[in-house]
């Protein structure tokens, strides 16, 4: 049986068995659920146990995005979340399947999303044991983190953002404190887990002076690595950090074009490789591992290695396979393409394809989850 074979059968026998544990109607909210449907980003596909943000923090983009500070908890639970997985195209279960990340478009951890939070952690490891991670700013008690802990068998992966110490009450006005925070990552490392401390966003005129600081303080409270992220802002965010007293300019001058000609509702990057290497070069002298990305702090903390990690540390605890023109033509042939050309780089997989109605973003998540690499697809119709 070829690895496309393996992972479709495997995904339907694992489906049919949480069929069997829920009604008809389960199974249709399921379906039509968002879950369902939702293609993978590059940190993997995201988990929301609700959506909507009530901490109004002022660099956070999520408001552009039509989201408001209303939180509303998803309407599936543990189980049906499962099922709405199973029945999305894109996902792959398994211990090297699709990542999952739980936290992007609202705080999992509020008081109204906790117990739907840990409800989705234990169903995941129950049924699917896909490599999970979460982003947080609250307070996590130790009790709580036990239970994290528990259900997903020590394996999950906790990011706990950190980014100002000086400036939180402007930045971050209604969220806990960064002390508590702080506690959150003890709790979490005593409980068993492998807490990273989340330096994201990269803030210009801001990290440059804390980030020494807050990775002494993340280290000294059990944190086992440090993942660096950059900074997307809108005319709006560019707004919110003047009408809180920071100034933006340090921002504005690595924006890609004028701010006068920011359009409304996009998302711009701001240029931060520099901060960020001085970030993560800082976290390694200090004896702590160091990612450019959230998705490796979630291989890490599962035991796995891709590519880019290899090539990052400088060594290869896991075997990697490289992507050969046999195995891709296989896997690309069976979702319906052909194979025109590749080049593997950097642990980076850029693929040509041609198809007449093969989907591209599938193609790109299969090879990736089969060889570990970050892959791009480059599909030509015909």
């Amino acid at each position: 049986m070829d690895y496309v074979e393996y992972v479709y059968s495997y995904k339907e026998r694992i489906r049919k068995q949480v069929e069997g544990l829920l009604s008809e109607r389960e199974i249709e909210v399921a379906r039509r659920d968002p879950h369902a449907k939702r293609p993978p980003r590059p940190c993997g596909i995201t988990i929301h146990p609700g959506i909507g943000c009530p901490y109004a923090c002022r660099y956070c983009y999520v408001y552009d995005m039509g989201f408001t500070q209303e939180v509303k908890p998803s309407q599936p639970n543990g189980l049906q979340l499962v099922y709405a997985l199973l029945a999305n195209k894109y996902f792959i279960p398994g211990a090297r399947g699709s990542y999952l990340a739980i936290g992007s478009v609202t705080e999992p951890f509020h008081p109204l999303l906790k117990n739907k939070t840990l409800e989705y952690i234990e169903a995941i490891y129950r049924f699917l044991g896909n490599p999970t991670q979460f982003s947080t700013k609250q307070y996590i008690d130790p009790l709580t983190a036990e239970k994290i802990a528990e259900y997903s068998s020590n394996h999950i992966s906790p990011l706990v953002t950190l980014v100002t110490l000086e400036k939180h009450r402007e930045l971050e006005p209604n969220q806990v404190k960064p002390e508590k925070r702080l506690e959150t990552i003890k709790n979490l490392r005593e409980a068993g887990l492998k807490p990273f401390l989340f330096l994201r966003p990269i803030i210009p005129g801001i990290t440059q002076r804390e980030y020494r600081e807050i990775i002494d303080l993340a280290l000294e409270n059990g944190a086992v690595g440090v993942v660096a992220g950059g900074l997307r802002v809108t005319r709006r965010i560019i707004e919110r950090l003047r009408e809180a007293g920071v100034d933006p300019s340090e921002i504005t001058r690595r924006l890609p074009i004028p701010v006068e000609k920011m359009k409304p509702g996009v998302q711009y990057d701001i240029y931060t490789s520099d901060i960020k290497n001085e970030v993560l070069n800082y976290a390694r002298k200090k004896g702590l591992i160091a990612y450019p990305s959230s998705c490796m702090a979630n291989l890490y903390t599962h035991g796995l290695t891709c590519w880019k990690m290899s090539i990052l540390q400088k060594q290869n605890n896991q075997k990697l396979e490289e992507p050969s023109p046999e195995e891709l033509s296989r896997i690309i042939e069976k979702l319906g393409g052909r194979l025109e050309n590749y080049v593997f780089q950097n642990g980076s997989l850029n693929m040509w394809i041609k198809c007449r109605k093969c989907d591209g973003r599938l193609i790109g998540e299969v090879v990736r989850l089969r060889f570990l690499t970050c892959t791009k697809v480059f599909t030509k119709r015909g």
